[in-house]
C-alpha cells in the first residue's frame, strides 16, 4: 500500500538538500562576480600603470634629447680682467706665436680645471674667453717691465690670441679706470641666468672691486676663481666659498710694474737758456731811463747752468723762483699739448696712477720734447706752498705772478694786493709782457 506520509518525508528531506545545493550555486556565483570586478580593477590599474610607463619613457627620451642638445651649446665662460692677471712675458714677447700660444694654453688649463671639479660636463664643451685690458696702460706695464721695447706694442700678441680660436676675444675696454670691470661685471651677470653655462671661470683675483659681484654667488658650485697675483682682501675672504685654481702656464704669479726710473743726471734732460731776452717788465725797465746812480748787471748763466739743476732758487724775500725755460716753438708746445702726456710719468720718471692713468705714458722724450714739456707743467700753478723746497714739483711757483690794475702791479697770489714789485723776482718770470705806453703810478723803483 502507498503511503503519502514516507513520501511527504522523503520529499522534504530533497527539498532541503536542493536548497542547500541551490545556495551554494548563488553563492558561488556571488564569489565569481566578485572576483571578476577585483581582476577588472586589477587589470584597469596595470593599464594606467602602462600608460604612466610609456609616458615616463618617452619623457625620459625627450630629456636626453633636450640634454644632448644641450651639451651641444654648453660652454664655460672665462672671464679675464687683463689689467691685473698679467700674461707670462715670454708669450707676450712671442708677438702673434706668442698670443696662439697663450690662448692655446689657457684653454687647455680651462679643460683641465673642468675635468677636475665637473667629471660629468660634456667633453665637447667649448669655452668662451674674454678678456678685457686697458690696452695702451698693459702696453706701457709691459714696456716699464723690459718686456716690449720701446717701439713694440701688444698688438700682434692679441691678434694671434684673437685667431686662435673663434671664441676667444682679447678686448679693448678703454683707458677708464673701470672700464673693463664694468664689462666683466656685465659678462658674469649674463652668464650666470645662463641655462647653457655650465661654469664661470673668474680670473681677477688681486682686485677687490670684483667682490661686490661675487658676494652675491657666495658658494655657488658653478663659480671657480683663478689665482694669478695673491688674492686681495675682500676676494681672499670669498674664495673659501668657491672652487679655486691658478694657470701658473699662462698668467704672472705678481702684477706688473707700473713706474720706472730715470736719470735726471742725463745729458739728454738739458734745459736751453733764452738766446734773446723775452720782452718783460725787466726789459721795460732796463730801458726806462733812472734817476738811481746805482745801476744793476745781470750775467748771463754758465754753459754747466743750463742743465735742470737740483737747487732751488729763491729771492730776497725767500720766495722760490724757478728758472726759466725757452720752449722750442708755440707749435711744438700746442703740438705736444694735444698728445696729453703725463707730466710725472715724463719729467720725473713715476706716476702715482700707474695704468689707471688718464694721460699718456708711451716712450722716451727728446730733449726738446722734456724741455717743452717741463714748460707746459709751468703753466699750472704749484698748489702746496708747503713743499717749495723740493726740486721735484713740477708747477710753476708763481710768488711774483704781476697783472696790471690801472696802471699799477698787483701779486695776484697775495689775493690782489698792491705790493712792491722786485726786479729780480721779474728777471726770472716768463709771459710778463711789458706794455707799450705806460700810464698811472710810476714804475717801482729798486
Amino acid at each position: 500500500m502507498f503511503d503519502i506520509a514516507d513520501v511527504k518525508k522523503r520529499y522534504d528531506d530533497i527539498r532541503v538538500v536542493e536548497d542547500s545545493k541551490d545556495k551554494i550555486i548563488m553563492d558561488l556565483f556571488s564569489c565569481i562576480e566578485d572576483l571578476t570586478g577585483e581582476l577588472q580593477n586589477e587589470r584597469d590599474e596595470v593599464d594606467k600603470h602602462k600608460r604612466l610607463i610609456a609616458s615616463y619613457k618617452e619623457d625620459i627620451r625627450d630629456l636626453k634629447n633636450m640634454r644632448r642638445d644641450q651639451a651641444k651649446l654648453s660652454f664655460v665662460s672665462v672671464l679675464v680682467d687683463g689689467d691685473g692677471m698679467n700674461f707670462h712675458g715670454n708669450l707676450v714677447k712671442n708677438g702673434k706665436h706668442g698670443g696662439l700660444d697663450a690662448a692655446r694654453l689657457l684653454i687647455q688649463a680651462v679643460q683641465e680645471h673642468i675635468q677636475k671639479v665637473d667629471p660629468e660636463a660634456p667633453p665637447n664643451t667649448s669655452c668662451k674667453i674674454r678678456v678685457f685690458a686697458n690696452v695702451e696702460g698693459l702696453t706701457e706695464a709691459y714696456r716699464n717691465n723690459n718686456i716690449l721695447s720701446a717701439g713694440e706694442t701688444l698688438t700682434s700678441f692679441i691678434q694671434g690670441f684673437n685667431q686662435e680660436n673663434a671664441l676667444c676675444d682679447f678686448v679693448d675696454a678703454g683707458k677708464g679706470k673701470e672700464c673693463a670691470d664694468v664689462k666683466l661685471r656685465a659678462l658674469f651677470e649674463q652668464d650666470i641666468i645662463d641655462v647653457h653655462c655650465r661654469r664661470i671661470i673668474f680670473c681677477a683675483s688681486a682686485d677687490n672691486s670684483h667682490a661686490r659681484v661675487l658676494s652675491a654667488h657666495r658658494g655657488s658650485k658653478r663659480i671657480s676663481l683663478v689665482k694669478g697675483p695673491p688674492f686681495a682682501q675682500e676676494m681672499e675672504e670669498l674664495a673659501a666659498g668657491f672652487e679655486t685654481d691658478s694657470f701658473e702656464n699662462v698668467f704672472l704669479s705678481s702684477k706688473l710694474k707700473t713706474t720706472r726710473r730715470v736719470s735726471f743726471g742725463a745729458t739728454n734732460i738739458a734745459i736751453t737758456p733764452p738766446r734773446t731776452p723775452i720782452p718783460n717788465y725787466a726789459s721795460a725797465a732796463k730801458a726806462t731811463p733812472s734817476t738811481q746812480s746805482s745801476s744793476l748787471v745781470v750775467s748771463a748763466p754758465a754753459h754747466g747752468a743750463s742743465k735742470l739743476r737740483p737747487s732751488v732758487c729763491v729771492n730776497s724775500r725767500g720766495q722760490r723762483v724757478d728758472h726759466p725755460l725757452q720752449y722750442s716753438s708755440k707749435e711744438n708746445v700746442e703740438a705736444l699739448k694735444r698728445k696729453k702726456l703725463c707730466n710725472r710719468f715724463h719729467l720725473l720718471g713715476s706716476c702715482l696712477y700707474g695704468n689707471n692713468c688718464t694721460h699718456k705714458h708711451g716712450p722716451s722724450l727728446s730733449a726738446t720734447e722734456i724741455t717743452d714739456l717741463t714748460y707746459i707743467a709751468r703753466l699750472s700753478v704749484c698748489p702746496n706752498a708747503k713743499q717749495w723746497q723740493q726740486e721735484r714739483v713740477l708747477m710753476a711757483h708763481e710768488y711774483a705772478r704781476y697783472q696790471f690794475k690801472q696802471g699799477k702791479i698787483a701779486d695776484v697770489s697775495q689775493g690782489g694786493q698792491y705790493m712792491t714789485v722786485y726786479l729780480e723776482d721779474i728777471l726770472f718770470k716768463e709771459h710778463i709782457q711789458a706794455p707799450k705806453q705806460w700810464h698811472g703810478a710810476p714804475f717801482p723803483t729798486i
